[in-house]
């Protein structure tokens, strides 16, 4: 070989990393994006069977930072929301390092309108290892929940009956703070529960805004359980607490970089003016009367769904009963969390759940839900997140707010226990076992008989259910793993244990009666119909 050519295949050898890597284009230049930048590390042509040749290219994924905080200054900046593209992959293996953040199984679309999870095999924490089968790829921390998604949502919403739609102040860049309000407005609002749900203060949390959204779905839904809900409740949801961040793909920040989930405690001065509208809309709405629930939606990066309940010692033990009584609720016939999966914290008033406590005490429920990225129950092998089953668990969730409440729709109905107990019950004064309702009785020896009665229950086959009271666990740490041993404990079903099927031969009274056990707690009983449509 001369040496005209020598150099010639040197320089070929030089430029070969150059061209592949320059046919591979990432960029975040779209709604909602959230993109640092691309680092080349190496890049290589590898015979992997015969006649098949693949470029392998691997890259350092840099991510984009919030601003820095102006407010909370010793708080670093967060860089966790992903969401870029990239192009010219096709046939190629790519190798991407996210140094910055990352879940297993993260979400992936080849038009930016369909999503999946990879493979785990592909895809663990910080690293993606995919042959790509298309020249343009989306990749996300999970499928984006967009400001432009969102508007198209509420246009849905407010056309039902029922649901107006208020802005109750403006964002740093002048977004509106958009507040659905959704009930019946022929039944006077003293007669109904009122409830307050917020979402998105951390603009990369897009699964907490698929649960709101099922939940608002299912509630101004055309539905006689959803119409029968809304003359019960008068509910506020806000589902984007931080316009900004959601729209110009920031992690947890407003667009001036201050952490609005931990602003809700500050002087007036040190309050951004998103949260200084949700507390002046807070203020105006609990003037005379408290909110009865209060839920802060999010998602973590733990692989498991979650609520934080706030232990004892910083609110009081009935308190710390009722938020494991409505978790328990949440829990049941879902399959996307359980009691196991509780963490705990101090009540605190940087946190909205910390204002609530501070103005009305446990004449308010308040707590913050935590959805997932990836896997279910920290169970890599069982149910992975999608948009459905988020969707299913927060319709779930608005059954449970009504089963707290006491209230009963068409094919479902909630049926107390007596006000008055016979023989072999004594009233329940403890705190350490969850219960629905204002009081729970103990059966003082084997055999005690209770019956519930309801003075109308259509014809119909009816699968019943009993609510058990779990035990009321506040662990040192903030999750139920033991310290020593690293185990988790259980702290038993808190919720709905299936009984039997029962039959209704015609429209009229029903009546149920059950023996308990001794020490056994006597709660209510939930009937569902299983045979028919809901009349």
């Amino acid at each position: 070989m001369n040496r005209f050519c020598q150099s010639l295949l040197m320089l070929a050898c030089l430029l070969l990393p150059c061209l592949a890597s320059a046919q591979v284009r990432f960029d975040g230049n779209f709604e909602g994006s959230a993109f640092g930048s691309a680092e080349l590390l190496d890049s290589a042509r590898l015979v992997v069977a015969p006649g098949d040749t693949v470029e392998h290219l691997s890259f350092l994924i840099n991510g984009k930072y919030d601003p820095d905080n102006p407010i909370d200054t010793t708080l670093e900046p967060s860089a966790n929301w992903y969401y870029f593209r990239m192009t010219g992959v096709k046939g190629k293996q790519i190798y991407l390092t996210q140094k910055d953040n990352g879940v297993a199984r993260t979400s992936y679309s080849y038009d930016g309108k369909n999503w999946d999870h990879l493979p785990l095999a592909e895809s663990q924490r910080r690293r993606i290892d995919k042959r790509f089968t298309r020249d343009t790829v989306y990749i996300a921390l999970y499928t984006p929940y967009t400001y432009s998604y969102h508007q198209e949502r509420l246009k849905t919403w407010c056309a039902r009956p029922d649901v107006t739609l208020d802005t109750i102040g403006f964002s740093h860049e002048g977004r509106p703070l958009q507040l659905l309000h959704i009930t019946d407005p022929t039944v006077p609002a003293e007669k109904k529960a009122r409830i307050w749900i917020h979402g998105r203060i951390h603009p990369s949390e897009s699964p907490g805004s698929y649960l709101v959204d099922g939940l608002v779905e299912s509630l101004t839904g055309d539905t006689p359980q959803a119409r029968a809900l809304r003359q019960q409740i008068d509910a506020y949801i806000l589902p984007f607490a931080n316009p900004d961040g959601v729209a110009n793909g920031l992690s947890r920040s407003n667009a001036i970089g201050v952490n609005q989930e931990i602003n809700f405690g500050r002087s007036d001065d040190s309050t951004v003016v998103e949260v200084k509208a949700i507390k002046r809309k807070l203020a105006e709405l609990t003037r005379e009367r408290p909110f009865d629930i209060v839920l802060n939606s999010h998602s973590q990066l733990a692989e498991s769904a979650t609520f934080w309940m706030h232990r004892g010692r910083t609110t009081t033990p009935s308190y710390f009963r009722k938020l494991w009584t409505f978790t328990g609720l949440v829990c049941s016939f879902n399959p996307c969390i359980r009691p196991e999966d509780m963490n705990f914290s101090d009540m605190a008033p940087r946190y909205v759940e910390g204002w609530m406590w501070d103005h009305f005490g446990e004449k308010t429920l308040a707590l913050t839900i935590e959805t997932t990225y990836n896997c279910y129950s920290f169970d890599r092998d069982g149910l992975w997140t999608d948009n459905d089953n988020i969707r299913l668990f927060g319709e779930r969730t608005l059954e449970a707010i009504a089963e707290y409440l006491g209230f009963s729709v068409p094919g479902r109905y909630l049926i107390e226990t007596p006000a008055r107990m016979k023989a072999g019950w004594e009233p329940y004064r403890g705190n350490d076992r969850s219960f629905l309702g204002a009081e729970a009785w103990k059966a003082t020896r084997d055999g005690a008989k209770v019956t519930y009665q309801l003075g109308h229950l259509p014809a119909g086959h009816y699968a019943l259910y009993r609510f058990v009271a779990g035990d009321c666990v506040e662990p040192d740490r903030y999750d139920l793993r033991d310290p020593k041993t690293g185990d988790w404990i259980d702290p038993g079903v808190h919720g709905w244990v299936y009984e039997g099927t029962v039959v209704q031969a015609h429209d009229g009274r029903f009546h149920y009666t059950r023996k308990a056990a001794a020490g056994e707690l006597a709660d209510a009983v939930l009937l569902i119909r299983c045979d028919t449509s809901d009349k």
